[in-house]
């Protein structure tokens, strides 16, 4: 896809859900009688405007497209009018403050039940399990519903796909890969409890035509303890990689498995390529139903787990558990957007991973803004509970002023930092 394009796409996309929320700002100004300005689609030079005789805002569209903007009369610095955002009463402050963010999730909601229709998301529940797997081995089922992994605990593919992204390589050296989680399935409500260690080991190969070097993988191994009722079993799965067959994508391996330390089985085997390194339990059920309430309802569970993926996300980079490399700005966004688009030629698949990016991104910036963080819409509910607490009394518009440039300045320099980040990762190819 030509950069231009997924440019083009990314600005269009940041700046419908930036001007969702600022419609939710605006709708519940109007339900308060609250004046707004001016309600602006883009930003820059204006090149179309519309007042409404009733209110009295303006309605602008302008050159570059990029977000919008609602303006109130406290704006303008007439913070004392009757009509003004300052003027209000508490609670209806906070109300107009959370529209933003309540829209941003309802347009998360709406996106999510879309693409859930599409017959492209799964829920928790397996629909089949290999009989040649290391899951199957170990006693996972078709049926058996995943309720729990490592701390997480799952309602959603979403969900599934989270807590993998989370899973550290616990062993510095790039020839070994060790690994470990835990995994908790329900089978007809009785629990079965997983803790897996996988290791890696890999060697160096040397193409003898051109004289480079890549690692390939030598042998892998898991051991999983299943708990059930109290009782524990310890399964062992040894592969070591005699060689690989492209043609048919599968790897031919000796395989050595023991339960409770007693050899099972020892054999050669030709493990076919979705198994190949592989648990072998990733064949979770697609929701496929067109009754309108069923979408709803699992729109509904698949948004929130993208607002949960936020928070988790931004919790994995406070503590270290995940780098600079978590974040992403407009720079690192667009490259997504040219990659999983041009990753596939088939024009559905690409509608439905821009639909589904655009709802994670609704549910982020609804996240995001709730923050109490100086500029945001959090912080300023923050200051409604501060003049609760003084009684009352309001903090005056020049300190606010100064709290939200504060805020602008450390967004600004926290957006140059992402944005730095992003142009590695292109330069590097990640």
């Amino acid at each position: 896809m030509p950069v231009f394009l997924s440019i083009l796409i990314m600005l269009l996309m940041l700046s419908v859900l930036t001007i969702v929320h600022e419609w939710g700002h605006f709708i519940a100004a109007r339900i308060f009688k609250v004046k707004v300005v001016e309600f602006s689609i883009f930003m820059g030079p204006k090149l179309f405007q519309r007042t409404s005789k009733k209110t009295g805002t303006k309605f602008t569209l302008r050159l570059i497209p990029v977000g919008g903007y609602c303006a109130f009369e406290d704006d303008l610095g007439d913070s004392n009018a009757p009509d003004s955002l300052y003027a209000q009463k508490w609670y209806k402050r906070a109300v107009i403050f959370l529209g933003g963010v309540t829209m941003n999730f309802i347009l998360a909601w709406i996106l999510a039940t879309l693409i859930v229709g599409t017959g492209y998301f799964t829920n928790t529940k397996l629909d089949t399990v290999d009989n040649r797997s290391i899951a199957y081995f170990s006693g996972i089922r078709e049926g058996d519903r995943l309720v729990r992994f490592d701390s997480l605990n799952t309602l959603t593919g979403t969900d599934i796909t989270l807590a993998s992204y989370g899973i550290k390589d616990m062993n510095d050296s790039e020839e070994v890969m060790n690994s470990h989680y835990t995994l908790v399935y329900d089978r007809n409500g009785t629990k079965l409890n997983y803790d897996i260690s996988k290791t890696i080991n890999y060697v160096k190969v040397t193409d003898e035509s051109d004289g480079t070097s890549k690692l390939t993988i030598d042998d892998y191994s898991y051991t999983i303890v299943k708990t059930e009722n109290g009782e524990t079993i310890e399964y062992y799965v040894y592969a070591k990689v005699n060689s690989l067959d492209t043609e048919n994508n599968q790897a031919l391996c000796t395989v050595v498995k023991k339960i409770d330390g007693e050899t099972v089985s020892e054999a050669d085997e030709a493990i076919p390529g979705e198994l190949y390194c592989a648990l072998g339990n990733g064949n979770y059920h697609v929701i496929d139903s067109k009754n309108p309430f069923v979408l709803i309802g699992n729109g509904f569970v698949e948004m929130i787990s993208m607002v949960k993926s936020v928070f988790v996300s931004l919790w994995w980079i406070i503590t270290g558990k995940v780098g600079l490399s978590g974040l992403a700005g407009p720079i690192g966004l667009t490259g997504v957007v040219s990659e999983v688009v041009g990753a596939s030629a088939n024009v559905s698949i690409k509608v439905i991973t821009l639909v589904n990016m655009a709802a994670l991104i609704s549910a982020n910036l609804g996240v995001i803004n709730a923050l109490p963080i100086p500029g945001l819409d959090g912080s300023h509910l923050l200051l409604i509970i501060v003049e609760l607490i003084r009684g009352g009394k309001k903090i005056p518009p020049k300190q606010q002023a100064i709290i939200s440039y504060v805020g602008l300045g450390l967004m600004i320099l926290l957006a140059v930092v992402v944005a730095g980040s992003d142009i590695v990762k292109l330069i590097q190819g990640g």
